[in-house]
């Protein structure tokens, strides 16, 4: 059903050349435009297309950022997108490849120079390939996604976590800081709520967007008046890629958390649902970042602090929030279970539409 139009005032001619940016913005490959000697060097290759089946046996269709360089295919080509890993101070570049017309990667919460930041209205759009070039100030938890045709780009599972450690950090070596100063963890998890319209994932590139006409880029005619990006009903549900039918406890262990008594679990909530997702903890938790910045460090500390997350108080994470949560294992004499939860409720109503949940299992 077409949507009414909304009359606008005429564009101001000296406004006209902004209006163009926007529908038309330039494009470029190549890069990186200003060259700094790399200390990790990663590619990456946009609109991948993968197939997901969702618990009632349908399959839709998702695209993803791949890893040509991983050599496991499940990896390579996962939902999400493989997750970046690098310290604080490292220069990366990313050299990425495209298919299917322009695109772009935003580093979300990281701020490089703007012709690196992937923001196309605000520097360019990439065609063949661009090397992205940042260098991370702060540990903590960020991610990266597509930033043309944002809504649906991102929708269809262009996107991946991106973590960033502090200097001398061993991912792969516990325990170890969450940021500069910050407290030691034993124990990670990376939670991340998704939700799927496979109305939306039926559609093409260029959706909806506003056709680029040059030298006439604010006639209204140009803009789109079928309104479907205004309309996201979510029937799928998901935590960090595993799908679940509702009320389902998801037991997959990149999700599910095994940890000792007595040891510091690190969750990672980032949010990438466009419902609200609706955290409730079975275990007190201190939350010590969100959005990337570690709360009570420096250079911020005078302006914020840790704070206690109470258990069984839940809390609301709207898309593209990240918080960071520090769960101390309690002592248990045997084995236990503490179940965490994980609503699914609307962005406009706050009608409920799905509940996951996913094991704490604390050993002795």
């Amino acid at each position: 059903m077409a949507i009414p139009v909304i009359p606008r005032p005429a564009v101001p001619a000296a406004e006209v050349p902004e209006f163009f940016r926007f529908a038309c913005p330039p494009s470029f490959s190549g890069g990186p435009i200003d060259p700094q000697p790399a200390d990790v060097n990663l590619r990456r290759n946009l609109l991948v297309g993968i197939k997901r089946t969702m618990p009632d046996g349908v399959d839709v269709d998702f695209w993803i950022i791949e890893d040509p360089d991983e050599p496991n295919p499940a990896v390579a080509r996962s939902f999400p997108s493989k997750t970046i890993r690098v310290k604080e101070g490292q220069t990366l570049h990313v050299d990425t490849g495209f298919q299917g017309k322009l695109h772009t990667i935003h580093w979300h919460g990281i701020e490089p120079t703007p012709m690196n930041d992937g923001v196309g209205h605000s520097s360019f759009e990439s065609t063949s390939s661009f090397t992205y070039q940042l260098t991370p100030r702060q540990a903590g938890t960020f991610f990266y996604h597509c930033h043309k045709n944002t809504p649906l780009h991102f929708e269809m599972g262009l996107y991946g976590a991106l973590i960033v450690d502090p200097p001398g950090t061993d991912p792969n070596v516990f325990p170890r800081q969450s940021f500069t100063g910050g407290p030691s963890y034993d124990v990670e998890a990376v939670w991340v709520p998704d939700d799927v319209d496979p109305v939306w994932h039926t559609l093409g590139h260029d959706a909806f967007m506003m056709a680029c006409v040059p030298g006439d880029p604010v006639n209204p005619a140009n803009f789109t008046r079928d309104g479907i990006l205004n309309q996201f009903r979510p029937k799928y549900f998901c935590m960090t890629g595993v799908f679940a039918a509702n009320g389902a406890t998801i037991t997959d262990p990149s999700i599910a958390i095994t940890a000792r008594s007595g040891q510091n679990i690190l969750i990672r909530a980032v949010n990438s649902a466009y419902d609200k997702a609706i955290f409730t903890l079975p275990l007190n938790a201190q939350v010590i970042a969100m959005d990337g910045h570690p709360l009570g460090a420096t250079p911020r500390g005078a302006f914020s602090f840790p704070f206690t997350q109470p258990a069984n108080a839940p809390f609301r994470l709207s898309t593209a929030r990240r918080w960071d949560l520090l769960v101390r294992a309690p002592q248990v004499a045997r084995t236990t279970v503490f179940k965490a939860r994980v609503d699914f409720r609307d962005y406009l109503s706050d009608a409920l539409h799905h509940t996951l949940f996913t094991n704490i299992t604390v050993n002795p």
